[in-house]
């Protein structure tokens, strides 16, 4: 820490010190209030240790690990360079009304012939675009390298072409779309091991968060809590007695272990009925 943070904490800890040794001179460290509070302290500090723990229990995972989920996923890791032509959809103008989906789904399998058949692709997207009428221009045909999770989930079968085969036309409110696969190459394990090795601190920890979540089944008393509504979308969390709390992550990102809600229990709290 700087010199002046370090003064200022020392400072603040002489007081905490001082205050609570004039709180244990009057017993109130025994007060069954406090007793309550410091219990559930206690509790966030265990919580707050098993997040650490865990986290680097799986922060290394091992070389098999990583060559095995290499192996299981290995669909992730072939890479396509592509080309991509944009077809802008006609809105029309007032000299010309716009063309019916028929016409203009028509014309872009005319240009996907074309590109079958030869044609130059930054041709065939400077036709396209002025067909349209659309002042998109200057856009590159070539897209690069690209994996599967990269592209718009429609699009995705473009990663099962072979080099050189070029994909049906994809489309949306705005426009069509034509992809060439140029090359395609297995990313080998060495550049890939440094992204899996990521995947898989975050898989294991969250694997081992809801193992140990899923060994309680918490029931509330509907009679004290009220009847339990209807949930909307599943975010785990660790509920704030104050009303707070830290959501998790959803089945995408696996989530961290629980961190510590911040909050001791109101001090009139009462026990459920039995």
């Amino acid at each position: 820490m700087p010199a002046d943070v370090m003064r200022n904490f020392a400072t603040q800890y002489a007081k905490l010190l001082t205050f609570s040794d004039a709180a244990r001179s009057m017993g109130l460290e025994n007060d069954p209030r406090v007793l309550q509070i410091m219990q559930f302290a206690k509790n966030q500090i265990l919580t707050e240790a098993l997040n650490q723990h865990v986290t680097q229990e799986f922060s290394h995972p091992t070389d098999q690990q990583i060559e095995d989920y290499y192996k299981e996923n290995s669909k992730k890791y072939v890479e396509a360079t592509l080309q991509r032509i944009i077809i802008p959809r006609n809105q029309g103008s007032a000299e010309k009304p716009k063309p019916s989906d028929e016409e203009q789904t028509a014309y872009a399998e005319k240009i996907r012939q074309e590109w079958v058949a030869g044609g130059d692709p930054e041709k065939l997207e400077k036709e396209a675009t002025e067909h349209a009428g659309s002042s998109m221009g200057g856009v590159s045909v070539n897209v690069g390298a690209r994996r599967p999770g990269s592209l718009p989930e429609a699009h995705e079968s473009v990663f099962d072409l072979k080099a050189g085969e070029i994909s049906p036309v994809f489309s949306d409110p705005a426009s069509f779309y034509i992809y060439k696969v140029v090359s395609v190459r297995t990313v080998p394990l060495s550049e890939a091991k440094t992204s899996i090795t990521t995947t898989l601190q975050r898989q294991l920890v969250a694997d081992k968060i809801q193992q140990i979540q899923s060994s309680v089944t918490p029931v509330l008393n509907d009679t004290y809590f009220g009847p339990e509504k209807q949930p909307g979308p599943i975010t785990p969390r660790i509920i704030n007695p104050h009303g707070g709390g830290h959501p998790g992550a959803g089945a995408e990102t696996p989530p961290p272990p629980p961190p510590s809600t911040g909050n001791p229990p109101p001090q009139n709290t009462q026990p459920p009925p039995q």
